[in-house]
């Protein structure tokens, strides 16, 4: 991923938790962790289940990603029939760019 882009990004669980509460956070280096969530309000996951696996998929803004530098940690959490579990904490590498913010049309 590289900042000031608006990256798709697909991470994958190895558990069917489409249709349950789930949270992917995102926490950067000094600063506070972006939470995206499933909830009806916010929304901004898309879930798809192939093989008793979940893919999980969600685009980032540029506002978000110009916020990000260095490794980023990632987490996927979820509660399924009242069972809460958490991923493995992994990390994306964030690209730098040579001019700051955001880019219109």
């Amino acid at each position: 991923m590289r900042r000031g882009t608006t990256p798709t990004i697909t991470l994958t669980v190895d558990a069917d938790v489409t249709g349950h509460a789930v949270e992917v956070t995102l926490r950067r280096p000094f600063m506070e962790p972006l939470t995206l969530t499933n909830d009806p309000d916010d929304n901004r996951l898309a879930m798809a289940l192939d093989d008793g696996k979940t893919a999980i998929e969600f685009t980032l803004t540029q506002d978000e990603t110009l916020a990000m530098h260095g490794p980023v940690e990632v987490q996927v959490r979820a509660v399924k029939n009242g069972v809460a579990i958490a991923t493995d904490i992994g990390t994306l590498d964030v690209g730098r760019i040579l001019r700051e913010g955001v880019i219109h049309e």
